[in-house]
């Protein structure tokens, strides 16, 4: 399930600035993260806990993000899409869980609802990283 956000940001922002605090960000928050930069669009995969039984159950984060700048009649926006993400733990875990134990299927739900949420969690942490907030301590 794609899904795009906008973001409008200033006139000197550096996309490889924001990038790298955001990844920082991320990895001290225990994902794994992994970059590419194709042309003007910079694509990051965000992971966490995929693998084991934790994807098999539901609990796994991952999504792709691709950021890209688009000036729209002089204001610049940045523009995020969502992509990849990881549902076939959650779908399984649900399954499983209402055919033979109701366990496994309430885990499945709170991992789908940790892995909506992740999209609007990165698109903040860019909001604020792209006004120039300073990336925030994370314990």
């Amino acid at each position: 399930m794609a899904e795009m956000k906008m973001v409008p940001i200033h006139p000197d922002f550096k996309m490889d600035d924001m990038t790298d605090k955001l990844i920082k960000l991320y990895q001290a928050k225990g994902f794994g993260v992994m970059s590419s930069k194709i042309g003007d669009t910079v694509s990051i995969t965000f992971s966490k806990d995929n693998d084991g039984i934790k994807k098999i159950v539901g609990l796994a984060k991952e999504i792709t993000a691709n950021f890209t700048i688009s000036n729209n009649g002089g204001d610049a926006v940045l523009m995020i899409n969502f992509t990849d993400a990881e549902w076939t733990g959650k779908i399984i875990g649900m399954v499983v869980g209402w055919f033979l134990c109701f366990i496994p299927f309430f885990i499945a739900v709170y991992g789908a609802v940790q892995q909506s949420g992740l999209p609007k969690s990165i698109t903040n942490d860019v909001r604020m990283l792209a006004s120039g907030g300073n990336v925030p301590f994370v314990t």
